[in-house]
């Protein structure tokens, strides 16, 4: 089994399907045996499900057939909600597509490959928390051989005068924001042809309701605070190295 190793597991977009219900979360703690969705969605053990995971402009969606083998209620920070998929029951061919994704994954937490630089762009209206966060960005890839440059706008007027003046790879917005929420920016975001196809993970402490608007807005991940930032930054790595555009989804 190819694993990712501990605490670099990276954010995938997940889109499950069981029944009547279908829904988009994110997954982390991938394998080529089984993946955790985080979601608040938990059906029972040894329900099916279908999922697709990828990342914009990263990952092409890989469907697979899965069947949930544990339930995880959170207990705190770090400890999210959800259920734990087993590939058991799919194809040979998906699982192989699985794999290739474990494995891209897992070159890119080494030395020696491609980087670039990546511009990400923080919409946080709280100074504190975009002060902590990229203190922790900078001190994850200080001695990575990568550079993340993040900038900071603390309301929608600003971000948008960023985005219509510089390219960013990913834009992180949080939900509340003041004058408008961060739903309008991302809509806004994806209304612009030059703009459309930046990747966007929106945040909020908000329930299923900003959760809901937020990616009814165009945000390709949602992601509740407290964000699990190592799962983050791992992605993140990911997309400093160049053969993650090369081998890129749409």
């Amino acid at each position: 089994m190819t694993e990712i190793p501990r605490g670099r597991t990276g954010v995938l977009r997940a889109e499950i399907s069981f029944g009547d219900v279908e829904e988009v979360a994110c997954a982390i703690e991938l394998t080529d045996e089984s993946v955790f969705v985080i979601s608040d969605l938990l059906p029972t053990v040894g329900t099916g499900v279908d999922l697709k995971l990828s990342f914009p402009h990263a990952i092409e969606a890989v469907a697979i057939r899965a069947s949930v083998a544990q339930v995880r209620i959170g207990s705190g920070p770090g400890t999210p909600t959800g259920f734990v998929a087993s590939f058991d029951g799919a194809s040979e061919e998906q699982r192989e597509k699985i794999r290739h994704v474990v494995q891209r994954l897992v070159a890119s937490t080494t030395t020696g490959t491609p980087k670039r630089d990546l511009r990400v762009l923080l919409v946080e209206d709280n100074r504190l928390v975009s002060d902590m966060f990229e203190y922790a960005l900078q001190k994850y890839f200080v001695s990575r051989g990568n550079r993340v440059l993040l900038e900071h706008a603390g309301d929608v007027p600003t971000a948008w005068i960023k985005l219509r003046a510089d390219h960013f790879d990913l834009v992180i917005v949080d939900y509340f924001l003041p004058d408008e929420d961060g739903a309008s920016l991302i809509e806004r975001l994806r209304g612009d042809p030059r703009l459309a196809a930046t990747s966007v993970v929106a945040i909020s402490i908000g329930g299923s309701d900003v959760r809901r608007a937020s990616l009814s807005a165009g945000a390709d991940l949602f992601l509740h605070k407290p964000i699990v930032l190592r799962d983050l930054f791992h992605t993140l790595e990911f997309l400093t190295h160049e053969e993650a555009h090369d081998a890129g989804a749409a």
